[in-house]
């Protein structure tokens, strides 16, 4: 196995009203390719922050955070940005699709971002709605299509550019229970097929069950 994520002593702090309040304190955590890890606790205790600082949207205050061997905390903006886009796939709750586009059209937006010419990246995403059964779907649009449908796009568009970690806040959260199960199955069988790290907020104690590990986080810290 090789470590895709490592956070080590990861602080984030905020200052309201001259008062300070520490959001994450001291934080470990490595994971490693294949891993399915989820991060549960109460509304308010970091998740989606260490998410975010995770992804690269937001700066911790302390500590580091390695992606793939290289050390995000000190890179300039420029690297940062291209570590979210070749190394990261994110999915959130609600799929975030372009409704403008179809299904194969959302897909390929990361290729296309990339660089690619749009026929191949139209080629990959068409393979890519294989893996996630919607053959049958590429033209749709999001407003065609139903939930899980949706967000099994929105997963397609995580996993098109062969990212080395997908970073995924309540992936189901929108999505009736049965839907739940079937969606966060099929995110395990890719996330171990493609070999990818996955780090998953969820507030479905059930799905967490069906991780690898399950990461607490309360008060700011992590423990398992």
């Amino acid at each position: 196995m090789v470590a895709i994520l490592e956070i080590k002593n990861i602080g984030k702090t905020f200052f309201q009203a001259n008062e300070k309040f520490e959001v994450i304190k001291q934080a470990n955590l490595t994971i490693n390719s294949s891993d399915l890890v989820s991060l549960v606790g109460p509304s308010g205790s970091g998740k989606t922050t260490l998410l975010q600082i995770c992804g690269l949207l937001d700066n911790p205050t302390s500590g580091s955070i390695i992606i793939d061997g290289i050390d995000a905390s000190i890179a300039n903006d420029k690297l940062r940005t291209s570590i979210r886009q070749n190394k990261i796939g994110f999915i959130y709750q609600f799929h975030h699709l372009m409704p403008e586009f179809s299904a194969i059209e959302n897909v390929a937006l990361p290729l296309l971002i990339q660089g690619f010419k749009k026929a191949e990246a139209l080629k990959i995403a068409s393979q890519t709605l294989d893996e996630v059964e919607l053959s049958d779907r590429y033209n749709f649009k999001p407003s065609q299509l139903s939930g899980g449908q949706q967000q099994r796009v929105a997963i397609a568009r995580a996993i098109v550019a062969k990212p080395k970690l997908i970073l995924a806040d309540e992936p189901t959260g929108n999505l009736d229970s049965e839907l739940s199960q079937k969606v966060f199955d099929l995110l395990k069988n890719l996330v171990k097929k493609h070999q990818i790290a996955c780090l998953v907020v969820t507030h479905n104690l059930e799905l967490a069950k069906k991780t690898d590990r399950i990461i607490k986080i309360k008060n700011g810290q992590l423990s398992e």
